[in-house]
Protein backbone atom coordinates (compact mmCIF):
# COMPACT_ATOMS: atom_id res chain seq x y z
CA UNK A 1 0.00 0.00 0.00
CA UNK A 2 1.55 3.34 -1.07
CA UNK A 3 1.48 6.58 0.96
CA UNK A 4 -1.60 7.99 -0.84
CA UNK A 5 -3.65 4.86 -0.17
CA UNK A 6 -2.63 4.95 3.50
CA UNK A 7 -3.63 8.63 3.70
CA UNK A 8 -7.03 7.95 2.19
CA UNK A 9 -7.56 5.01 4.53
CA UNK A 10 -6.80 7.18 7.59
CA UNK A 11 -9.27 9.86 6.39
CA UNK A 12 -11.97 7.23 5.83
CA UNK A 13 -11.54 5.74 9.31
CA UNK A 14 -11.50 9.18 10.92
CA UNK A 15 -14.68 10.11 9.04
CA UNK A 16 -16.43 6.96 10.20
CA UNK A 17 -15.36 7.70 13.79
CA UNK A 18 -16.74 11.25 13.61
CA UNK A 19 -20.06 10.05 12.16
CA UNK A 20 -20.32 7.55 15.00
CA UNK A 21 -19.58 10.27 17.55
CA UNK A 22 -22.24 12.49 15.95
CA UNK A 23 -24.83 9.69 16.08
CA UNK A 24 -24.10 9.10 19.76
CA UNK A 25 -24.45 12.76 20.54
CA UNK A 26 -27.80 12.97 18.73
CA UNK A 27 -29.14 9.97 20.65
CA UNK A 28 -28.16 11.53 23.95
CA UNK A 29 -29.84 14.82 23.09
CA UNK A 30 -33.21 13.12 22.56
CA UNK A 31 -33.75 12.60 26.31
CA UNK A 32 -35.77 15.53 27.68
CA UNK A 33 -37.70 16.02 30.92
CA UNK A 34 -40.90 18.04 31.20
CA UNK A 35 -42.58 19.35 34.33
CA UNK A 36 -46.38 19.07 34.25
CA UNK A 37 -48.42 21.87 35.82
CA UNK A 38 -49.24 20.86 39.39
CA UNK A 39 -52.39 22.99 39.47
CA UNK A 40 -54.17 21.03 36.71
CA UNK A 41 -55.87 17.65 36.41
CA UNK A 42 -55.19 15.52 33.33
CA UNK A 43 -58.22 14.01 31.61
CA UNK A 44 -59.01 11.86 28.61
CA UNK A 45 -62.67 12.20 27.63
CA UNK A 46 -64.60 9.22 26.21
CA UNK A 47 -68.09 10.12 24.98
CA UNK A 48 -70.44 7.15 24.54
CA UNK A 49 -73.84 8.82 24.55
CA UNK A 50 -75.84 7.63 21.52
CA UNK A 51 -77.65 10.43 19.74
CA UNK A 52 -75.39 13.18 21.06
CA UNK A 53 -73.90 15.10 18.09
CA UNK A 54 -70.35 16.39 17.77
CA UNK A 55 -69.85 19.02 20.45
CA UNK A 56 -67.56 21.68 21.85
CA UNK A 57 -66.01 20.68 25.17
CA UNK A 58 -65.75 23.49 27.69
CA UNK A 59 -64.36 23.36 31.21
CA UNK A 60 -65.05 26.46 33.31
CA UNK A 61 -66.18 28.10 30.06
CA UNK A 62 -62.83 27.45 28.35
CA UNK A 63 -63.06 25.48 25.09
CA UNK A 64 -60.47 22.71 25.14
CA UNK A 65 -61.06 20.76 21.90
CA UNK A 66 -60.11 22.14 18.50
CA UNK A 67 -62.65 20.58 16.16
CA UNK A 68 -65.87 19.25 17.68
CA UNK A 69 -65.81 15.81 19.31
CA UNK A 70 -68.42 13.13 18.56
CA UNK A 71 -70.80 12.67 21.47
CA UNK A 72 -71.88 9.21 20.33
CA UNK A 73 -68.43 7.61 20.07
CA UNK A 74 -65.76 10.25 20.55
CA UNK A 75 -62.39 10.63 22.25
CA UNK A 76 -60.53 13.75 23.29
CA UNK A 77 -57.61 13.88 22.92
CA UNK A 78 -58.29 11.82 19.85
CA UNK A 79 -55.34 9.40 19.66
CA UNK A 80 -56.21 6.17 21.47
CA UNK A 81 -52.86 4.55 20.63
CA UNK A 82 -50.75 6.71 22.94
CA UNK A 83 -51.26 8.19 26.40
CA UNK A 84 -52.69 11.65 25.63
CA UNK A 85 -54.51 13.85 28.15
CA UNK A 86 -56.04 17.32 28.31
CA UNK A 87 -54.98 19.58 31.20
CA UNK A 88 -58.14 20.96 32.86
CA UNK A 89 -59.13 22.79 36.03
CA UNK A 90 -59.70 20.39 38.97
CA UNK A 91 -63.38 19.76 39.71
CA UNK A 92 -64.31 22.13 36.90
CA UNK A 93 -67.73 22.70 35.35
CA UNK A 94 -68.12 20.68 32.14
CA UNK A 95 -70.34 21.94 29.33
CA UNK A 96 -71.00 20.25 25.98
CA UNK A 97 -72.58 22.47 23.38
CA UNK A 98 -73.15 23.35 19.75
CA UNK A 99 -71.50 26.55 18.57
CA UNK A 100 -72.91 29.56 16.80
CA UNK A 101 -71.61 29.37 13.23
CA UNK A 102 -68.05 30.66 12.91
CA UNK A 103 -67.62 31.28 16.65
CA UNK A 104 -66.87 29.47 19.90
CA UNK A 105 -70.01 30.88 21.50
CA UNK A 106 -72.67 28.45 22.70
CA UNK A 107 -75.75 28.12 20.53
CA UNK A 108 -77.34 25.07 22.18
CA UNK A 109 -76.07 23.56 25.44
CA UNK A 110 -76.59 19.80 25.36
CA UNK A 111 -75.06 18.66 28.62
CA UNK A 112 -73.66 20.15 31.83
CA UNK A 113 -71.98 18.42 34.74
CA UNK A 114 -69.18 18.69 37.25
CA UNK A 115 -65.84 16.93 36.86
CA UNK A 116 -64.66 15.06 39.94
CA UNK A 117 -60.92 15.24 39.26
CA UNK A 118 -58.02 16.34 41.46
CA UNK A 119 -54.96 18.37 40.56
CA UNK A 120 -51.88 16.41 39.55
CA UNK A 121 -53.79 13.19 38.80
CA UNK A 122 -54.79 11.41 35.57
CA UNK A 123 -58.34 10.30 34.70
CA UNK A 124 -60.56 8.76 32.08
CA UNK A 125 -63.83 10.72 32.12
CA UNK A 126 -66.83 9.05 30.47
CA UNK A 127 -70.24 10.27 29.37
CA UNK A 128 -72.54 7.28 28.85
CA UNK A 129 -76.22 6.47 28.19
CA UNK A 130 -78.52 9.05 26.60
CA UNK A 131 -81.24 11.63 27.23
CA UNK A 132 -82.22 12.27 30.83
CA UNK A 133 -80.25 9.24 32.05
CA UNK A 134 -76.87 10.34 30.71
CA UNK A 135 -74.15 9.57 33.25
CA UNK A 136 -70.86 11.43 33.71
CA UNK A 137 -68.16 9.71 35.75
CA UNK A 138 -64.39 9.87 36.10
CA UNK A 139 -62.05 6.95 36.80
CA UNK A 140 -58.49 7.50 38.10
CA UNK A 141 -55.87 6.13 35.72
CA UNK A 142 -53.87 4.48 38.49
CA UNK A 143 -52.20 1.37 37.09
CA UNK A 144 -50.00 0.94 40.17
CA UNK A 145 -46.72 -0.75 39.24
CA UNK A 146 -46.01 -1.35 35.56
CA UNK A 147 -45.53 -4.91 34.37
CA UNK A 148 -42.34 -6.63 33.26
CA UNK A 149 -41.59 -7.43 29.63
CA UNK A 150 -44.03 -10.00 28.24
CA UNK A 151 -46.95 -8.71 30.31
CA UNK A 152 -49.26 -5.71 30.25
CA UNK A 153 -51.67 -3.99 32.64
CA UNK A 154 -55.36 -4.14 31.68
CA UNK A 155 -58.60 -2.58 32.97
CA UNK A 156 -62.28 -2.71 31.94
CA UNK A 157 -64.90 0.05 32.23
CA UNK A 158 -68.59 -0.75 31.68
CA UNK A 159 -70.10 2.27 29.93
CA UNK A 160 -72.98 0.33 28.34
CA UNK A 161 -76.10 2.20 29.42
CA UNK A 162 -78.69 0.25 31.47
CA UNK A 163 -76.68 -2.95 31.16
CA UNK A 164 -76.62 -5.84 33.62
CA UNK A 165 -73.30 -7.08 34.95
CA UNK A 166 -70.79 -7.76 32.16
CA UNK A 167 -67.69 -9.95 32.13
CA UNK A 168 -64.58 -9.81 29.95
CA UNK A 169 -63.14 -13.14 28.82
CA UNK A 170 -59.68 -13.82 27.32
CA UNK A 171 -59.68 -16.58 24.68
CA UNK A 172 -56.39 -18.14 23.57
CA UNK A 173 -56.80 -20.82 20.90
CA UNK A 174 -55.27 -22.60 17.94
CA UNK A 175 -58.38 -24.53 16.82
CA UNK A 176 -61.96 -25.23 17.79
CA UNK A 177 -60.75 -27.92 20.20
CA UNK A 178 -57.58 -26.28 21.53
CA UNK A 179 -58.99 -23.37 23.49
CA UNK A 180 -58.04 -21.68 26.75
CA UNK A 181 -60.59 -19.33 28.35
CA UNK A 182 -59.92 -17.01 31.29
CA UNK A 183 -62.46 -14.64 32.79
CA UNK A 184 -60.42 -11.50 33.41
CA UNK A 185 -63.19 -9.35 34.92
CA UNK A 186 -66.48 -10.69 36.25
CA UNK A 187 -69.89 -9.04 36.67
CA UNK A 188 -68.91 -5.37 36.24
CA UNK A 189 -71.92 -3.08 36.68
CA UNK A 190 -72.77 -0.07 34.53
CA UNK A 191 -70.56 2.98 35.30
CA UNK A 192 -68.10 0.79 37.21
CA UNK A 193 -64.41 0.21 36.51
CA UNK A 194 -62.05 -2.57 37.53
CA UNK A 195 -58.55 -2.17 38.87
CA UNK A 196 -55.68 -2.81 36.50
CA UNK A 197 -54.48 -6.41 36.44
CA UNK A 198 -51.42 -8.01 34.83
CA UNK A 199 -52.03 -10.26 31.82
CA UNK A 200 -49.66 -11.94 29.34
CA UNK A 201 -48.95 -9.82 26.29
CA UNK A 202 -48.75 -12.68 23.81
CA UNK A 203 -50.91 -15.81 23.41
CA UNK A 204 -49.76 -19.35 24.06
CA UNK A 205 -51.62 -20.50 20.94
CA UNK A 206 -52.05 -18.92 17.51
CA UNK A 207 -55.08 -16.72 18.15
CA UNK A 208 -55.83 -14.26 20.94
CA UNK A 209 -59.10 -12.39 21.30
CA UNK A 210 -61.29 -10.93 24.03
CA UNK A 211 -65.03 -11.40 24.35
CA UNK A 212 -67.63 -9.45 26.33
CA UNK A 213 -70.43 -11.55 27.82
CA UNK A 214 -73.49 -11.10 29.99
CA UNK A 215 -72.47 -12.54 33.35
CA UNK A 216 -75.83 -14.10 34.24
CA UNK A 217 -76.15 -16.34 31.17
CA UNK A 218 -72.87 -16.16 29.24
CA UNK A 219 -74.53 -14.56 26.18
CA UNK A 220 -72.02 -12.84 23.89
CA UNK A 221 -72.26 -9.04 23.82
CA UNK A 222 -71.03 -7.47 20.59
CA UNK A 223 -68.22 -8.89 18.46
CA UNK A 224 -65.02 -10.50 19.76
CA UNK A 225 -62.00 -8.23 19.40
CA UNK A 226 -58.22 -8.40 19.27
CA UNK A 227 -56.59 -6.85 22.35
CA UNK A 228 -54.60 -3.68 21.86
CA UNK A 229 -51.38 -4.92 23.46
CA UNK A 230 -47.91 -5.86 22.31
CA UNK A 231 -44.25 -5.38 23.14
CA UNK A 232 -43.53 -3.90 19.72
CA UNK A 233 -45.78 -0.92 20.39
CA UNK A 234 -44.64 -0.55 24.04
CA UNK A 235 -48.21 -0.60 25.35
CA UNK A 236 -47.76 -1.22 29.04
CA UNK A 237 -51.24 -0.33 30.30
CA UNK A 238 -54.54 -0.24 28.41
CA UNK A 239 -58.23 0.29 29.14
CA UNK A 240 -61.12 -1.51 27.42
CA UNK A 241 -64.43 0.43 27.43
CA UNK A 242 -67.83 -0.93 26.41
CA UNK A 243 -70.54 1.31 24.98
CA UNK A 244 -74.04 1.28 23.50
CA UNK A 245 -77.30 0.98 25.41
CA UNK A 246 -78.76 -2.32 26.59
CA UNK A 247 -81.73 -3.74 24.64
CA UNK A 248 -81.86 -0.88 22.13
CA UNK A 249 -80.74 -0.31 18.56
CA UNK A 250 -77.59 1.28 20.03
CA UNK A 251 -75.84 -2.09 20.01
CA UNK A 252 -73.78 -2.86 23.13
CA UNK A 253 -70.17 -3.95 22.71
CA UNK A 254 -66.58 -2.81 23.02
CA UNK A 255 -66.25 0.77 21.79
CA UNK A 256 -62.71 1.78 22.77
CA UNK A 257 -59.34 0.35 23.64
CA UNK A 258 -57.17 3.13 25.05
CA UNK A 259 -53.46 3.20 25.82
CA UNK A 260 -52.74 4.60 29.30
CA UNK A 261 -48.98 4.10 29.39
Amino acid sequence: MNFMNKFLLVITIAGMFLVGMSSCEKSELRATEYDLPTSQAFVRFAFLSPGLPAVMIKVNNNKINGTNTSGTVGLFPVNSNIAEYAAVAPNGALRLSLANTGTSNDSVVLFTGNLTVDAGKFYTTILADSGSTRRLFSVPDDFDKLSDSGFTRLRFINATGKSPGLSLVRIDSSSATVVSRDTLFRNIAFAAATNFITVPTNPTNAFLRYRLVQTSNGAIVGAPFTPLVGNASNRRATTVISGGIWQTTFTPGISFQIVNQ
